[in-house]
């Protein structure tokens, strides 16, 4: 008999395994309260990498998480995910310093980076200005995903291959082995499965929580579990209208971060600066233009585009601010997962958790991210 495994969430990580477990022949269904792609998805940079991340641990997962990336283009989701490359530039004495200890940390573990001289960054990115460029690092295996791309091309290719969508469903009840959900008129349905895995992002606590289930993750106001956490998940992301801004890479530099975007123009961000005002502070919406004004001192091309789309949204962050993949204890026929990587992460966990809730094999590097740690860390 088929498997059958529903799926909370229609994000990266919920059409990741949407998609990986119906090619291995599990009866799927995808439920939503939305759209395809439409909540914390929709608002990210959508870099890939594993630059600079700690515990090493976490630093291994993510570069699963990119090589995942790799395998799936060459299987054809090429069309989504954009291996450019990083640039990060240095413009003063001191961010150069910080940039060798970083490269050479980085290098002595393999990652694939090295250093560039300004004449080599401005080679890579002939319409970059930076006056005060003294350097930089050049990542080549790092990318950006295009991730409504990604999420409408997986979830189509698991419905083609027998999934069920249900969006605009909200969940109301979880149960063991049973989903209620609520549609916009007002229908209560029950689905059942023999596994329920959340991939609902901020939603994963408040359907828990309906369980008498708290669930290890920071409340999306940006506190919980009495942690202080205010404005750490927010997360402010910009698109420029079309431009030809010759931007190949991905390009950071201290306080921005810029990419090509699916539309002909770039994105940018700046988490530290958007992180500085409360979601509701009308002052939030300041970010965009002095994000981009940062965009055009390095690049003059973008001196008369302006800002067409900003999305804010809030990461979802487990408490101790790395990543959770893990059946329930008490439910095990309930799988949650949770991360603020989940771009880089999604298509390394869809396959390890497929493993996992198919074959009954946890994947090694998802040992240092089950709940029992945080059980651990509060005796």
């Amino acid at each position: 008999m088929q498997h059958k495994v529903i799926v909370i969430g229609a994000g990266v990580i919920g059409c990741c395994l949407a998609d990986e477990l119906t090619r291995r022949g599990a009866s799927v269904t995808v439920i939503d309260a939305a759209e395809v792609g439409s909540a914390t998805s929709a608002a990210t940079f959508a870099w890939v990498n594993s630059n600079n991340k700690t515990p090493e641990e976490y630093s291994n997962l993510n570069l699963l998480g990119l090589q995942a990336h790799e395998r799936s283009a060459s299987r054809g989701g090429g069309r989504w995910f954009h291996q450019t490359g990083n640039v990060q530039i240095a413009q003063s004495n001191d961010e150069l310093e910080a940039l060798q200890h970083k490269v050479e940390k980085l290098a002595s573990n393999g990652y694939e980076v090295r250093l560039l001289t300004p004449a080599q960054v401005r080679e890579l990115e002939p319409s970059l200005e930076a006056p005060r460029l003294t350097g930089g690092a050049f990542y080549p295996e790092e990318g950006w995903i295009d991730t409504l791309t990604m999420c409408t091309s997986l979830l189509n290719r698991a419905i083609t291959g027998g999934a069920t969508f249900a969006p605009y469903e909200t969940v109301t009840g979880i149960q063991p082995n049973q989903v209620t959900t609520r549609t916009t008129d007002g229908t209560t349905r029950k689905h059942q499965a023999d596994t329920i895995i959340l991939a609902a992002g901020n939603g994963t606590r408040k359907i828990l929580a309906t369980a008498g289930i708290d669930f290890p993750t920071l409340e999306p106001s940006g506190t919980g579990a009495g942690k202080d956490a205010k404005n750490a998940g927010i997360g402010i992301i910009s698109t420029t209208g079309p431009i030809a801004s010759g931007m190949r890479h991905i390009v950071r530099a201290t306080g921005i971060a810029m990419r090509p975007a699916r539309n002909g123009g770039i994105t940018f961000a700046d988490h530290p600066t958007g992180g500085k005002w409360d979601i509701d502070d009308l002052r939030i919406w300041t970010v965009p233009a002095l994000l981009l004004e940062r965009a055009r001192e390095l690049y003059p091309t973008l001196k008369n585009v302006s800002t067409e789309n900003v999305s804010l949204g809030i990461r979802v962050l487990p408490e101790d601010g790395l990543t959770i993949a893990d059946r329930l204890a008490d439910y095990p026929s309930i799988y949650a997962v949770a991360t603020h990587s989940g771009v880089t992460l999604s298509a390394h966990l869809a396959e390890a958790v497929a493993d996992e809730v198919l074959d009954g094999r946890r994947h090694h590097s998802l040992e240092a991210f089950g709940l029992a740690r945080f059980e651990t860390a509060n005796l």
